[in-house]
């Protein structure tokens, strides 16, 4: 090999190099294929999906895995949760059990729950929507007409059942949609309910009415507490009153007794108790400081009198 051969041949090398790598890259691709965390995947051999050997359609976990070129394709779908909205029945006019019109909107939580049975059964999203629609749809239409308007709308939480008919209907509609089409469904609900223009007024008068009752419930009980609170503090006011007028009764019968005594003493000892009574008056009309100009012979100033404090019986025994 000539000089400007072997020159030649060793500029070229990085471009022979980036091909070969090229081509490494393009046989790595078509002879493997890779399985996220957030999806499943099936891998079919001229469109059959590949078996163990139970007869069982191989799930593929998440990875780097082989398959043939040109004779393998890997089928995959998303297996985290889906929305769905019903299109075709989305505002569906149904009546319940006591006779009222109401328009419901439904929704669905699903994801694939089989990934055999969903595959064979559907050949996308949109086909296993449209069969859950279906579904859900028949599902919808058998248990809103059991039950009554007030367990769907109701200002009283408690009376509500709008979570039980939502159970109800996708306990009806879980088993039927895991094994026809290998879909779980999670999760259903009512997007909005409402009513015809006809019903609605009914409705709002059903409503007021409810709250006109509650409210003179509400003012029965007041009036019914206001007045056992009334005759409660009556009942006490009486009872205070009645104890206190048996103490006044005990204390004037205490003050009779002694007042009956003294007037006993007093009886045997007239002069005893005039002179008791001047001077009990004496005490009540003079202060500490005070100065009188009196006549001693005033009542009961008649005690500044010599030998006024000396009883006539005491005087008569001398």
């Amino acid at each position: 090999m000539s000089e400007a051969n072997k020159k030649n041949g060793f500029t070229h090398w990085p471009v022979v190099t980036l091909a070969l790598l090229v081509v490494g890259i393009f046989v790595v691709a078509m002879v493997t294929f890779q399985v996220k965390e957030t999806e499943y995947a099936i891998l079919k051999t001229f469109g059959k999906p590949k078996v163990d050997a139970a007869g069982k359609i191989i799930e593929y976990a998440p990875g780097l895995h082989f398959r043939w070129p040109f004779i393998d394709q890997v089928w995959r779908h998303d297996k985290r949760l889906q929305c769905y909205e019903l299109s075709k029945g989305k505002h569906e006019q149904i009546t319940t059990k006591d006779q009222y019109q109401t328009v419901v909107s439904t929704f669905v939580l699903w994801r694939v729950g089989d990934p055999g049975l969903f595959l064979r059964r559907m050949k996308s999203t949109a086909e296993a929507e449209k069969n859950l629609e279906s579904v859900v749809r028949n599902s919808r239409a058998e248990v809103i007409p059991q039950h009554n308007f007030s367990e769907l709308v109701n200002i009283n939480s408690s009376e509500s059942k709008m979570k039980q008919i939502e159970d109800e209907m996708l306990s009806r509609i879980k088993a039927t949609a895991m094994q026809e089409y290998g879909i779980e469904v999670t999760k259903l609900g009512f997007r909005q309910l409402g009513f015809p223009e006809a019903v609605s007024s009914k409705v709002f008068d059903r409503m007021k009415a409810e709250r006109a009752s509650k409210s003179e419930k509400y003012l029965a009980e007041g009036k019914s507490e206001a007045q056992r609170i009334r005759s409660e503090a009556d009942r006490q006011a009486n009872a205070i009153l009645a104890e206190a007028e048996a103490e006044a009764k005990r204390i004037r019968g205490q003050g009779d007794e002694a007042a009956a005594k003294y007037y006993a003493v007093f009886s045997k000892n007239p002069e005893l108790a005039k002179f008791l009574r001047s001077l009990e008056a004496l005490k009540i009309s003079l202060g500490a400081n005070d100065t009188l100009i009196l006549d001693t012979e005033t009542p009961p100033f008649t005690l500044f009198k010599a030998g006024a404090t000396e009883l006539k019986g005491a005087a008569a025994a001398k």
